[in-house]
């Protein structure tokens, strides 16, 4: 076990914090328990700690002071504390996405920050995967407009540049001897803690750029199916397990084309359009 707690900072979902820290006082301090603790913050209810922790009760304005307080946080710690815990507990994507800005503008700057925010803004523009993937069939060097005009829609030089600088600070671009940027192997390896903002996030940006390729694009160029059906929650499963196996062939049949001309984006989509049936939900 470390002698030395991690810092609030390096922390992007604070139920984590909350149990590490237990975890850590646990060997460090001398009669250290959930009572102990919740004794600290001036709150009742000994096993409330423990119910946070584990995702049961959520914090509110006014347990979260008491909270840091107990935690022993300094002022700008138990401010991101604060915003954390926001952070967390959104219940959409757009505040996920405001309070996650706050959260990296009042992180301290060091190598991980860096790279959180970087991959943060990597998945804030589609055409920041788009340029990387068309490096298979267009270096970059030094042909920042003829990039943007090549994607659909046009992206100004400007931002065609800023992606590249982007992407060679996320390794995911590598020089060559040549001078000219190309994809490099690398895969990006997105913090889980954060997938639930950048993940949707980008999903939804595709899905709005699938809607307006309807019209963008000629028939030969695009190609859209859809069937709507009922199905029960087994079969629902099944075909999931169809599609992700349909994905892997793509992928695979992709990896093979040692010519590529073109960068496509395929979605998969199936979703249900009524309600399923009533579960019981777990009270926060």
């Amino acid at each position: 076990m470390d002698t030395v707690r991690k810092s609030i900072f390096d922390y992007t979902d604070y139920r984590r914090y909350l149990r590490e820290y237990y975890a850590w006082a646990k060997s460090h301090e001398r009669g250290f328990s959930h009572r102990a603790f919740m004794a600290k913050t001036g709150m009742s209810g000994p096993n409330y700690f423990k119910r946070v922790m584990e995702g049961v009760h959520n914090l509110t304005d006014n347990s979260i002071p008491k909270f840091a307080s107990a935690l022993g946080l300094t002022e700008s710690e138990a401010n991101y504390f604060k915003y954390l815990v926001y952070f967390n507990q959104a219940e959409t994507l757009e505040e996920k996405d405001r309070f996650f800005g706050i959260l990296m503008d009042l992180k301290t700057p060091h190598s991980h920050y860096q790279l959180e925010k970087a991959q943060y803004e990597y998945y804030q523009d589609w055409f920041n995967i788009a340029i990387r993937e068309m490096l298979a069939f267009l270096p970059y060097k030094d042909n920042a407009a003829e990039m943007g005009k090549r994607l659909a829609p046009p992206v100004p030089p400007k931002k065609v540049k800023k992606a590249i600088e982007l992407l060679e600070g996320l390794g995911l671009i590598e020089k060559g001897e040549d001078g000219a940027y190309r994809a490099a192997s690398k895969f990006i390896l997105t913090d889980p803690d954060v997938q639930s903002l950048f993940v949707p996030k980008f999903h939804q940006t595709m899905t709005r750029m699938a809607g307006e390729a309807i019209t963008r694009f000629t028939k030969d160029e695009r190609y859209f199916s859809s069937s709507t059906v009922s199905m029960s929650e087994r079969t629902y499963k099944d075909i999931i397990e169809l599609i992700r196996a349909t994905r892997k062939e793509v992928l695979r049949k992709v990896g093979e084309d040692q010519e590529p001309e073109r960068v496509y984006h395929l979605n998969m989509q199936l979703f249900p359009l009524t309600a399923g049936a009533a579960r019981k939900k777990r009270k926060a």
